[in-house]
């Protein structure tokens, strides 16, 4: 919901690290995969409660999500790189909060429900931009992505607000992640909806 603002803000900074990294002829590739080490070394501190190392390579990871592709609007974009971009991001979206489960057993409830939202809302975000691709339509709203990014009410910055909270407010987790999940549902109502208004054009 709020993605396309924050990354007007957050874009010109990017760049900048971006821009200094070009001397040491970094890929953006190893950029994408040293971010997933830091979603991993999130999920060990997490289950090990040690909330504040997790808080940590949570935002390194973020970071790393964001530096990877504005170093890559400077080489050059490359599909392969768009691809371990979506498949690492997925996957810790998914390693997140599977380590709540991991941590406590009683946590298993809400966090599956978390989960399945999730997969709710990337099935849908896949599926339409390969709709939009494959037939061709011309959608104008600025995006300079390797594919159609749809909208919703829990996009990207959305979900790491959930998950610092899930981190800053444990004790309430289980509120947490039923109450994001049902934001994730209507995100993937609307989105179903624009396909099918998109469709019928």
């Amino acid at each position: 919901m709020l993605d396309t603002q924050i990354n007007k803000i957050v874009k010109p900074i990017l760049g900048v690290f971006a821009k200094k990294l070009l001397k040491y002829n970094l890929s953006p590739n190893l950029i994408t995969f040293t971010g997933f080490l830091f979603g991993l070394f999130c999920f060990y501190f997490i289950v090990n409660e040690m909330f504040i190392y997790a808080a940590i390579f949570l935002f390194l990871n973020r970071f790393c999500d964001g530096l990877d592709g504005a170093l890559a609007r400077l080489i050059g974009e490359t599909d392969i790189g768009a691809f371990y971009d979506i498949v690492s991001d997925f996957l810790f979206y998914t390693i997140f909060p599977l380590s709540f489960v991991f941590l406590d057993l009683k946590n298993a409830y809400s966090i599956c429900f978390l989960l399945l939202s999730f997969v709710a809302t990337q099935t849908t975000f896949l599926a339409t931009a390969w709709l939009v691709e494959k037939n061709k339509f011309s959608i104008s709203d600025g995006q300079k992505k390797s594919l159609f990014y749809t909208g919703g009410i829990t996009e990207g910055f959305e979900t790491i607000i959930c998950f610092v909270m899930m981190l800053l407010f444990y004790e309430f987790i289980n509120y947490i992640a039923y109450i994001f999940g049902i934001l994730c549902w209507l995100t993937f109502v609307s989105r179903v909806l624009f396909v099918r208004n998109l469709l019928k054009r």
